[in-house]
């Protein structure tokens, strides 16, 4: 349990109260202003005025200004404050904050209990005003002298019957523009002016900082863009960068991460901040921000990625489209283990509903997961063709086969003894994933010209799928000749153009991790 649940939320507001001060006096606060507006603590246009700010005194009327703002405002989202500025992440950055955590453990905080009560008026208002009486001596006195002053006014001005007397001309008096008022306007200028120079030379260092010069715009017309952080790579999808830093727009090969979770996966990273810690062709997440090729929505966007549901949530885990055939039409089949989705027809073998559980595995993470529990031993690709086909592909007609994954003592017991490898599966689905065009998909004699007259022997990806599930093959020998047999067909039919690169590239793609899959010497 977290020791702000021991603590009630008069106590905490009231430490809030009495270290707003120190918080405000902290260097470099806008990590800790990032965290507060991530978690919605903060008005957007007092977060902006604030992080903009130059000076540091004012800086820090700005941060007390917000703290103050918390205090007043949302005072019933203390626990949320000190619960998000406790990270880990935080407390490296700033020691006062551990200071104040080891506060509330140990008890130290409760001195501040006896605090005396707030004073709304001055004692100087709550007195009574005392007006001084004055005598009728004092009053008579005071005429005479507003009388002579008078006098003395008439004398100085020339009567209308005698010539003036030229006297020095007085100084003219200054126009109000050249008044205080007016200077401390044109310094505020001038300070903004500074303010502005000097954000053009922080964009200028970062300009500096992506180190590779202009980039095309067009690079970034992509609907995803590749991102990395240190060593760690994603992909990052615009249309899922709703709100920012919380919307789980970047995918990997394991699951989908929020930017803040992406920078977290490069654990040499002590200090990382998702705007300018991930870059996109060198270029950070904070630049494509500003050139407003990444559009995080408005705070009262009410959309499912805005706004989401529980179940919008869920489905946030995994990927909108299929992952065979890149649509997002139907039903779609979630895996539990990584971020693929499908539809039940374009996954090997096909799915039916009444044959899942409460989780399921697609055949990627199946292979994965038995190839943790037991490495297969190295053999030459003879002996992998001649072996029997029975041993490698998944018969999946029962609805235990992959429920028993998610079961205790079964679990090793089907890595070792029920599973025995969809491998063939796992071949064609890499197939189906990498024909973009579905080239090699459908039969050639029906939408080729020609194709008949110069290959006697047409063979295409579905036609082997065909042939797998109705238990055609024998060997593996067998199945392994009927897709080598696509691409010899293409390289017949196609000598030099785009297809017979395109077969080319994918017969590699095909052999290497077929060789890779059944660990071939």
């Amino acid at each position: 349990m977290d020791l702000l649940d021991f603590l009630t939320k008069e106590e905490l507001i009231r430490f809030f109260h009495c270290k707003k001060t120190e918080m405000s006096c902290m260097a470099e606060p806008n990590i800790f202003l990032h965290q507060l507006r991530d978690h919605n603590l903060v008005p957007e246009k007092l977060y902006k005025k604030v992080v903009k700010m130059r000076c540091k005194e004012k800086r820090k009327d700005g941060v007390y200004q917000i703290l103050d703002w918390l205090e007043k405002e949302r005072s019933d989202s203390v626990h949320l404050f000190w619960t998000c500025v406790f990270k880990d992440h935080i407390l490296q950055k700033y020691p006062v904050l551990r200071l104040f955590r080891n506060n509330l453990i140990d008890g130290s905080f409760r001195v501040y209990e006896n605090l005396p009560a707030p004073v709304d008026q001055t004692e100087r208002e709550n007195k009574p005003v005392q007006i001084k009486k004055s005598t009728a001596k004092e009053k008579k006195r005071e005429r005479k002298r507003k009388k002579r002053h008078e006098e003395m006014e008439e004398d100085k001005q020339p009567g209308p019957s005698c010539p003036s007397i030229p006297k020095k001309k007085k100084p003219a008096k200054k126009l109000m523009f050249f008044s205080e008022s007016t200077a401390e306007m044109k310094r505020s200028g001038e300070e903004v002016q500074d303010e502005q120079k000097k954000e053009g030379e922080e964009e200028g260092r970062e300009e500096e900082e992506d180190n590779t010069g202009p980039v095309h715009p067009s690079v970034f017309q992509a609907p995803s863009l590749p991102v990395s952080c240190g060593s760690v790579n994603g992909v990052l999808y615009k249309c899922r960068f709703a709100s920012g830093s919380r919307s789980k727009s970047i995918r990997t090969e394991e699951r989908w991460f929020t930017p803040e979770e992406f920078v977290r996966q490069e654990l040499t990273l002590i200090d990382g901040h998702w705007k300018k810690d991930i870059r996109c062709h060198s270029k950070t997440l904070n630049y494509l921000s500003k050139k407003q090729i990444l559009i995080v929505h408005s705070l009262l966007c009410s959309c499912n990625l805005c706004s989401p549901m529980e179940q919008d949530l869920l489905d946030e885990k995994n990927d909108d489209e299929c992952f065979i055939c890149d649509s997002d039409l139907g039903d779609l089949l979630c895996c539990d283990e990584c971020p693929r989705a499908f539809h039940h027809q374009c996954h090997l073998p096909a799915v039916q509903d009444d044959s899942l559980g409460e989780k399921w595995m697609c055949t990627f993470c199946v292979l994965k997961t038995k190839q943790r529990c037991r490495q297969p031993r190295q053999m030459t690709e003879k002996e992998a063709l001649d072996s029997s086909i029975s041993q490698y592909i998944l018969v999946n007609t029962e609805k235990h086969t992959y429920n028993y994954l998610y079961s205790n003592i079964a679990f090793l017991i089907l890595c070792i003894c029920v599973i025995l490898c969809q491998h063939c599966e796992y071949l064609l689905l890499y197939m189906y994933k990498e024909d973009i065009d579905w080239v090699f998909i459908e039969d050639p004699t029906k939408t080729v010209s020609g194709y008949s007259r110069v290959i006697t022997d047409p063979m295409w990806v579905d036609r082997v799928k065909t042939k797998l599930q109705n238990k055609q093959y024998k060997t593996l020998g067998q199945f392994v000749s009927d897709v080598r047999l696509i691409f010899h067909n293409c390289h017949i039919f196609n000598k030099g153009n785009k297809f017979d690169k395109l077969g080319s590239r994918l017969s590699e793609v095909f052999e290497r991790e077929f060789k890779t899959i059944f660990n071939i010497e």
